[in-house]
């Protein structure tokens, strides 16, 4: 069985690229990577868990830390995960255009750019692994995201059920939200999805020169959503009758109803 491990990161300059990446592994190479990891979080000076944010800032795990002792222990977590070779997955487009292109016009309990960034990983991956040969079934893990996590959850179903037979297959059953600062192999998605929202934000700078270096030759699938693909799925929800009736926030009754609406629908 496979294990995917997914966390978001959003950046505020130009264009405000959201992007969600995921890193997969079996399960005992997750079991092993918990351990190596939770070594190098050890090794003096330690920190608790690894967030990026707080790297970034000197904040959090990082107070009072020299920014060269935050660069070495970012690579040396950032070494962990080379030397276990997860594959990753990468799915981004602009938080700016979804906004301003989708999101005006999208039924309330979707219009959250989370909601294309988690479909397209999640079909993505499963059609690579089926073009791959793979016959193993993943189990998904993503961090927590509140009411838009439990949302997303319940749409996972509906994912599954549109993907040819071959292909669900590859979706299992397990599909969870679950606290990044608990569970050691989130921190290590985060950090794949710092490194690459990077990569996206800051074209012409030395990634090699960055502390998140030692990820940028791990093996990886991306999926980009460019403005185009906005424009075409906001005229195709205009298209769906009804659908200035479902823009404002439900009531839970009302919510329940329209969940199953959009379920049935096709856009």
């Amino acid at each position: 069985m496979l294990k995917a491990y997914f966390d978001d990161s959003c950046g505020d300059e130009g264009s405000k690229t959201m992007l969600l990446a995921g890193c997969v592994h079996r399960y005992n190479e997750w079991a092993n990577f918990s351990m190596s990891w939770e070594a190098a979080l050890a090794s003096s000076p330690s920190i608790r868990y690894l967030h990026m944010r707080e790297a970034r800032s000197l904040s959090g795990e990082f107070a009072r830390w020299k920014a060269r002792d935050r660069d070495a222990k970012v690579r040396s977590l950032a070494s962990v995960i080379r030397d276990y070779e997860p594959w990753v997955i990468v799915a981004w487009m602009s938080r700016s255009e979804h906004d301003a292109v989708l999101k005006p016009v999208s039924p309330y309990v979707i219009r959250q750019a989370y909601f294309l960034l988690f479909h397209a990983v999640i079909v993505k991956l499963a059609h690579w692994h089926h073009a791959m040969g793979v016959t193993l079934p993943v189990d998904f893990v993503f961090d927590n995201q509140g009411t838009t996590g439990d949302q997303a959850a319940k749409w996972y179903w509906h994912i599954k059920s549109l993907e040819k037979p071959e292909v669900a297959a590859l979706l299992s059953s397990s599909l969870v939200f679950q606290d990044d600062k608990l569970i050691v192999p989130l921190q290590a998605a985060y950090m794949v999805a710092w490194h690459h929202r990077r990569r996206k934000d800051r074209p012409n700078e030395n990634e090699a020169k960055w502390p998140t270096a030692p990820l940028s030759g791990l093996l990886r699938g991306e999926i980009n959503i460019p403005k185009a693909a906005l424009q075409v799925t906001a005229e195709q929800m205009k298209k769906v009758p009804g659908l200035s009736l479902v823009q404002d926030k439900p009531d839970k009754k009302f919510k329940a109803a329209l969940e199953e609406i959009l379920r049935n629908a096709k856009f």
